[in-house]
């Protein structure tokens, strides 16, 4: 992540198969631009698995700060979605999005991995965001960042009321489950091989952590398409 993102959007999702090949043109042409194109929003990626069986998207926006995702500019684009977006919303499926603080980072601060694996990490009622378990966070991403083939790991918690605003491309999507998103740690790489071998062992060392989060299992993506503001 750029050094100057202290907040960024997780999306999962997976799409209709027959609208798939349009849903792409519209997301790499449309979306992202315009995504990108609100102030605030400094980057955007997306990342592909036609292998994943639920979800066979990840996309990320980095946002300046967390009021990014709640701002007039991001609302208005939220609530006026084009026509092109409209067509495309019935394709997603199995919808997760979270609006994510940044609580800690290791690795690369201006590369960008062409892998991302992302482990869904749930806070236990004895998480608290203190200086003990924050200084835990940043050994357990830097131990992250000391595996083979890993460029940098990020861990983001998410803010539920800014995610759940009600908006109209929300509504759009009302045939399509969505879930919440509690945290999630983000781990880039440079080779699928290596970060899918990695992938047991990232898992395990959430779960060692002298924290309270429990990791679900790992998905691993690769980089389709990214713009820059």
């Amino acid at each position: 992540m750029l050094t100057n993102a202290d907040a960024f959007l997780a999306i999962w999702h997976d799409l209709e198969s027959t609208g798939k090949s349009e849903w792409e043109r519209w997301h790499t042409y449309e979306h992202m631009p315009e995504r990108v194109g609100i102030p605030g929003f400094l980057a955007g990626r997306r990342y592909m698995n036609d292998d994943d069986p639920e979800q066979c998207c990840f996309t990320m926006y980095e946002g300046s700060d967390l009021s990014v995702f709640e701002s007039t500019a991001y609302l208005e684009r939220l609530n006026n979605p084009t026509p092109w977006t409209r067509e495309n919303a019935p394709t997603f499926r199995n919808f997760t999005r979270g609006a994510c603080h940044r609580v800690t980072r290791a690795g690369s601060q201006h590369g960008y991995g062409g892998v991302i694996l992302t482990v869904r990490i749930l806070r236990g009622p004895k998480f608290a965001e203190n200086t003990k378990q924050l200084s835990t966070l940043n050994k357990l991403t830097t131990s992250i960042c000391d595996l083979e083939g890993v460029t940098a790991a990020t861990i983001g918690l998410c803010d539920a009321e800014i995610t759940t605003t009600e908006t109209t491309e929300r509504s759009l999507r009302k045939k399509t489950t969505e879930s919440t998103l509690d945290g999630v740690l983000i781990v880039e790489g440079y080779n699928v091989s290596t970060i899918k071998t990695q992938g047991p062992n990232i898992e395990k060392l959430v779960a060692m952590s002298d924290v309270d989060l429990t990791p679900l299992p790992h998905q691993i993506y690769v980089l389709s398409y990214m713009l820059r503001g």
